[in-house]
């Protein structure tokens, strides 16, 4: 979609006028004169490739630890609605006009209600029988095929062959007009050299592109990754998408990205190593070289059952929500969000919005982290407390975004422990520090404020647990140490409870 809309502003069609009026201005050409669509592509990829692999030594790969598995989650599950939908087209038998854009999914299905009198019963049979057939083969013969052979049964290819042979013998396509293959091309087209006069007017273009092509690699990466239990290296893909690009740009082919129906279907088949590949693109030689008419009469609505019933592992990912709920709002609202913006923009724009949502609620996290005055530690009972003794804890990096929520949830304990001083004397606030991974210079100014204000009021203050880089960071800030003793800090929270037991037998 944004390679076309690209092209569709640099390269724009030609328009030829209608009727015989004499005031037709001559079309307007950006890149000055117009461009074959195929040489505007082949320029694009080319771009496209050159910026991935310059991102990849950059070292840019870092930008998919944004991409959370919620997020990812969410995300394919979104996209998965948008595969699923474009399949029903196919599985109906009926003819829907393309749509893009925001929206996009509820056109859809408005038009796909709107033809309900015109679907082909035969092409929906078909794809009824195909889709129980596939799944059920699936969830009950894989597996007991599998106690006798290790290789599964080729189901997808049986119902392809199922499928040619019935089309071949009713003649599907011209007695019930059932949409086939009908004809499947011939040959390669002959490589050529990128026109590089055309890369600085596409270099606006090729970046975004490059980055959400990455974007959509990884995301589906992670996905396949976290099932099948091994890694991805963030760099090694910018490299090999990039590189594939580059080599693609001397054919008339788009950017590389990643396709969620065909890795989806790949996954299904078993497939577990790249060498999948090479016998699946020996595969697609012969079938362009040799069997293409073999196939041609093989009906649509069997490649879309395909398709749509290699969909359900990424349909399941719902089940996932009741979990985030329980562990975390946030993931839970990313979730949401990144299907949510995918079903009813489109992918692109949904893998946008995903990612700043995800940023969003990262700011949030930040600002808003969570202050508890419980006891922190399972291994501190309560008995082991003394009275007047209150812990807190405050649970983020003490930075400039928080520090007022600090400074207000500190304050309030100081002033409660303060109100309370006339029923225990010796009234006392232990700050748990462990999880302040990190203050700046306002947090240092709240940590020294936090006890002034103590004094004032007559409470002890202990800062206890503090990581080291943020002792040094306290110690070596003569405002601070001026003010703050050494004996205010504890290295655990046990360490400090032992003193005030040992100052209050005194």
């Amino acid at each position: 979609m944004m390679v076309g809309a690209s092209r569709l502003r640099l390269a724009p069609d030609v328009v030829v006028p209608i009727g015989n009026s004499s005031t037709v201005e001559p079309p307007i050409y950006p890149l000055g004169e117009y461009v074959d669509p195929l040489v505007f592509t082949s320029a694009l990829t080319l771009l496209v490739g050159v910026v991935q692999i310059i991102m990849g030594v950059l070292r840019l790969g870092f930008l998919t630890t944004y991409l959370s598995d919620p997020l990812v989650s969410g995300f394919t599950t979104g996209a998965a609605v948008h595969v699923f939908t474009s399949q029903l087209n196919k599985v109906f038998g009926v003819k829907l006009p393309r749509h893009e854009g925001i929206g996009m999914i509820v056109r859809m299905y408005r038009d796909m209600i709107l033809s309900l009198g015109s679907v082909n019963y035969v092409a929906l049979g078909i794809s009824i029988f195909g889709i129980l057939f596939l799944d059920l083969g699936r969830t009950y013969i894989n597996p007991m095929a599998k106690k006798i052979c290790p290789i599964p049964p080729p189901l997808e290819l049986i119902f392809v062959i199922f499928g040619v042979i019935l089309s071949m013998i009713f003649n599907l396509d011209s007695t019930y007009h059932v949409k086939t293959v009908f004809e499947i091309p011939r040959g390669f087209p002959s490589p050529s050299i990128p026109n590089l006069n055309f890369l600085p007017a596409l270099l606006s273009d090729a970046i975004p592109i490059a980055v959400v092509c990455y974007m959509f690699v990884m995301s589906m990466g992670k996905l396949f990754a976290k099932k099948h239990k091994y890694k991805t290296d963030a760099t090694q893909e910018l490299y090999a998408i990039g590189t594939a690009s580059v080599l693609s740009s001397f054919f008339p082919v788009y950017p590389v990205g990643a396709s969620l129906s065909r890795s989806s279907v790949c996954e299904m088949s078993g497939a577990n190593t790249q060498l999948y590949t090479v016998f699946s693109s020996l595969l697609l030689l012969t079938v362009i070289v040799l069997l293409g008419p073999f196939l041609e009469p093989l009906p649509m609505c069997i490649l879309a059952c395909i398709v749509i019933v290699s969909l359900k592992s990424l349909f399941m990912q719902v089940k996932e929500l009741p979990r985030l709920y329980k562990i975390s709002k946030y993931d839970f609202a990313i979730w949401l969000v990144a299907c949510l913006s995918t079903v009813f923009t489109d992918v692109t724009t949904g893998l946008v919005i995903s990612l700043v949502s995800a940023l969003f609620t990262l700011v949030l996290r930040q600002q808003w982290p969570t202050f508890s005055n419980s006891i922190p530690h399972d291994e501190t009972p309560r008995q082991s407390i003394p009275d007047g003794v209150e812990i807190v804890r405050f649970g983020g990096s003490l930075h400039f975004a928080n520090v007022t929520l600090f400074l207000d949830k500190m304050g309030e304990s100081i002033g409660k422990q303060s109100e309370e001083e006339t029923l225990i004397e010796g009234r006392t606030i232990i700050l748990d520090g462990s999880p302040i991974a990190y203050v700046d210079t306002m947090g240092v100014d709240a940590l020294r404020d936090v006890f002034k204000d103590s004094q004032k009021t007559g409470v002890q203050i202990f800062y206890c647990g503090f990581p080291e880089d943020v002792l040094s960071v306290l110690r070596n800030d003569e405002n601070f140490s001026s003010i703050v003793p050494p004996s205010t800090f504890f290295a655990s929270i046990d360490r400090c409870l032992l003193s005030l037991v040992h100052q209050q037998s005194v």
